[in-house]
Order: C-alpha cells, then sequence, then structure tokens
C-alpha cells in the first residue's frame, strides 16, 4: 500500500469548478480495486486551498492510474483552474496502520 497526498491551491473563485472536476472522476478511480481512496478535503477557512487523499494497492496500481483516461480529463481541469503545480508526496507506510473504511 503506497498513499498520495496532493496540495492544491486554486485560482480565485474556482473551487467548485475543481470539486466537480473531481467527484466526477472520484467514482472511475474508485472502481479500479487496486484504489482504496480518493478523497478531496479543502483547508479550513480557505476557499482556495484543497488536499487530495489517495491510497493505491501498489506503485504500478499508482502509475497505471496517471496513465488513465479519468486522471487525464481530470488533470486537464487541474490546468485550467490550479494557481500553480501542485505538491504531491508518495508516502510508504511504517509500522502497524488504521484500516481504511
Amino acid at each position: 500500500m503506497i498513499n498520495v497526498v496532493a496540495t492544491l491551491s486554486t485560482k480565485p473563485g474556482s473551487g467548485a469548478t475543481l470539486e466537480a472536476a473531481v467527484a466526477e472522476a472520484r467514482s472511475t478511480v474508485l472502481a479500479n480495486p487496486r484504489c482504496s481512496r480518493y478523497d478531496l478535503q479543502q483547508k479550513r477557512r480557505s476557499q482556495t486551498d484543497y488536499v487530495m487523499l489517495e491510497a493505491w494497492e501498489s506503485t504500478e496500481a499508482l502509475k497505471e492510474h496517471t496513465g488513465s483516461e479519468a486522471f487525464k480529463r481530470l488533470g486537464g481541469t487541474l490546468a485550467e483552474v490550479l494557481a500553480g503545480a501542485p505538491e504531491i508526496l508518495v508516502l510508504d507506510p511504517v509500522g502497524e496502520q488504521v484500516p481504511l473504511a
């Protein structure tokens, strides 16, 4: 299992577009049995700052996702609404982990 945390900052007024694009991609991405989490979070007290939380079975599964049609469509929207490049962290769990529900 690997986890991905992506921090995203949108241009002012673009949050709803980002949220809709992630919501559209989410069901397709979660249909992949190798993905157990694909959740968008908004930073409290911010209209422009978001965090994407993802959990993937393996690096190979994540690579497959980045080549998927859903990811490409989402990427097109991100290019329009983000204020800058996202910061992406790929994390390897250490020790015991709480299972995702």
